[in-house]
């Protein structure tokens, strides 16, 4: 038995020991995330359900398993399709390896504010991969949340230029397009699980990290990395996403009211998240991390061959045109 179903397993017991006694509402959704939940995604997913309950009472009774107890991400995304949980929240990094095309979003450089963001996500650029994850693996997206711009974590030096990427060893997603971008940087990109990170750091298992800046607070990684360097290298979030079959179980009101409470809590979680960006680098500046900016102009060069790579393989050159459009 492989180590990660015999994790689902074992996240599906103990689903079932703390949902023992709960209250006999008609639908009982459980809903799990990595983020705590006053920070990440927990506003925008207490959000959500506030949403949901006002619009349909105790139809539904949402239960939310935050700060990883039932898992990593791809462990709870695996969960919709095993029925050890109906709801996860999942980083487009990780939904890559389910729908390809997905990975535009990641795309390095292809996002230069949080407007350009926003309208990606509200003017349905993303409905056609979108669909295809629901079609092909059967996780409906009801909407996305924020991580935000990430930037790199280093103990080495601060990074100042193209050259200050050479060779260093940094902790990537298990995502290729992660892998590729530092690549071709000229970095020594290494793939660590997110709860091994901080760790990782501490023990100089990897000299850097990439993530962004409320992440990195909420994870206390200044407590273990000198320098934080404004890349804004990729946008990131975590989509909202709910096992298709049990959607398409539930009566039609209670779906138009996922779908709705989705959509108005990430526009919500989105507002927060892009207001703490700048606040948060204020605060780990006074904590002791030092923070600089740099030019990234040679960044995108480098990284521009990507693009073609990534629309030739994906079929995806039309896709990469309407998020680069995207008002």
């Amino acid at each position: 038995m492989s180590r990660t179903i015999s994790r689902l397993i074992a996240a599906a017991f103990a689903i079932a020991a703390l949902t023992v006694g709960t209250t006999g509402h008609a639908d009982v959704l459980k809903l799990a995330h990595d983020q705590k939940p006053d920070q990440g995604y927990g506003p925008g997913v207490a959000k959500f359900v506030e949403i949901l309950k006002q619009k349909v009472g105790n139809k539904v009774e949402v239960q939310l398993f935050d700060n990883g107890v039932l898992g990593n991400e791809r462990d709870v995304t695996e969960g919709l399709t095993i029925g050890s949980q109906e709801m996860c929240v999942t980083t487009f990094g990780v939904l890559t390896n389910y729908e390809p095309q997905l990975a535009v979003m990641n795309l390095p450089f292809i996002f230069s504010d949080w407007k350009q963001v926003n309208a990606t996500l509200t003017t349905g650029v993303m409905n056609e991969p979108f669909a295809r994850l629901e079609q092909n693996k059967k996780f409906k997206a009801l909407g996305v949340y924020a991580l935000g711009f990430r930037n790199v974590g280093s103990n080495v030096a601060p990074l100042t230029s193209l050259d200050s990427f050479k060779g260093l060893k940094i902790r990537v997603p298990q995502a290729p397009l992660f892998i590729d971008t530092f690549k071709a940087l000229g970095a020594n990109p290494t793939p660590i699980p997110w709860g091994e990170l901080y760790t990782a750091m501490q023990t100089k298992v990897v000299d850097a990290f990439e993530n962004s800046s409320p992440v990195v607070e909420q994870f206390k990684l200044n407590e273990v990395t000198k320098y934080l360097s404004k890349t804004g290298h990729i946008w990131e979030g975590g989509v909202l996403l709910i096992s298709a079959s049990k959607f398409n179980s539930l009566p039609k009101d209670v779906q138009d009211a996922l779908v709705s409470a989705g959509q108005e809590s990430a526009k919500y979680q989105r507002g927060l998240i892009e207001k703490q960006d700048t606040e948060v680098e204020a605060k780990l500046s006074t904590a002791g991390m030092k923070v600089n900016t740099l030019d990234v102009k040679p960044l995108q060069d480098k990284v521009a061959p990507l693009y073609k790579q990534f629309a030739d393989k994906n079929n995806a050159a039309a896709l990469v045109e309407k998020v680069k459009n995207a008002k």
